[in-house]
Parts: C-alpha cells; structure tokens; sequence
C-alpha cells in the first residue's frame, strides 16, 4: 500500500515542477503532469480514507 505522505509529497513536487516557466510553455506537458498530480492527490484521500477505516475498525473492535 503506498505511503499517504509520500503520495502527498508527490502531488506537491508535481506541482511545483508544473510552475516553472519552461513546463507553462509546453501545454501537453503541462496536461500531462496536471494528471499525474490528480491522480497523487485521488490515490493520496483513498490511502488515507483506507487507513483512518482500518482504525476506525480497529478501535470499535477493542470496545466490544
């Protein structure tokens, strides 16, 4: 399973690289990485959603 902070640090790099002027000149590589920073930050909210149900389950199963 991947690192929600890693895929958080990911989609943060990924838009700092789609800010310098030499990407903003080139359109399909500025789509490009556009995509890749959604895609980080959609992976990123179901990691952590998986992770906080796992402990949301973890914790509803020691006060049984």
């Amino acid at each position: 399973m991947a690192n929600p902070k890693e895929l958080l640090e990911a989609a943060e790099a990924i838009r700092d690289v789609r800010r310098l002027p030499a990407v903003q000149r080139h359109q399909q590589i500025e789509d490009l990485l556009q995509q890749a920073e959604e895609w980080a930050r959609k992976e990123y909210t179901k990691v952590s959603e998986k992770k906080n149900d796992h402990n949301d389950a973890g914790a509803n199963g020691r006060n049984s």
